[in-house]
C-alpha cells in the first residue's frame, strides 16, 4: 500500500517537472506575444502565445478550442503586446487547412513547434487567426 501510494507520487512528480519544462521550453524557443482577450463577464484574460508573420507583414496566431479563442471569436478586439508595444488589432479566425501558417512556425520555433504538434491538439478545431490592426480606442474620461 504504501509503495503505491509512493509510486503515485513520484509520478506526478515527474508529470509536474515535465509540465514544467515544457512551458520552459516553449517559453525560450522565440519571441512570445503577450495576448489579452475579454471575456463574457468583461474580464481581461491574459495569454503568452507564439506569434508569427507573413510575407506581407501579416501577424499570426494560431490556437485550438481554448478561452482565448472563444474570447476573440465573441469580440475580436485585442491587444497584443510584441517587443514591448502594445497594439490594438481585430483578430479573425480563419478556419480550413494551414499549410503557410504551419511553416512559418515550423521556421521560427523548430523543435518546439514540432513537440508541441507533437502533444497538442491540431485538428479541425484548431486554426490561425490573423491580426488586422486598429486604431487604440479613446480613452474614457
Amino acid at each position: 500500500m504504501r509503495r503505491g501510494a509512493l509510486a503515485l507520487v513520484g509520478v506526478a512528480l515527474l508529470l509536474g517537472v515535465l509540465a514544467l519544462a515544457h512551458m520552459a521550453w516553449i517559453e525560450s524557443a522565440g519571441e512570445v506575444a503577450v495576448v489579452r482577450t475579454v471575456g463574457d463577464d468583461g474580464s481581461e484574460l491574459v495569454r503568452r502565445l507564439w506569434i508569427v508573420d507573413d510575407a506581407q507583414g501579416v501577424a499570426w496566431l494560431h490556437g485550438a478550442d481554448s478561452q482565448w479563442m472563444r474570447n476573440l471569436r465573441a469580440r475580436p478586439e485585442v491587444v497584443v503586446e510584441r517587443g514591448g508595444v502594445a497594439r490594438h488589432y481585430r483578430a479573425v479566425p480563419v478556419p480550413g487547412p494551414h499549410p503557410a501558417i504551419h511553416e512559418l512556425l515550423r521556421a521560427k520555433y523548430g523543435l518546439a513547434d514540432a513537440w508541441v504538434r507533437t502533444i497538442g491538439r491540431d485538428d479541425e478545431r484548431a486554426m490561425p487567426v490573423r491580426l488586422d490592426p486598429v486604431e487604440a480606442p479613446a480613452a474614457a474620461d
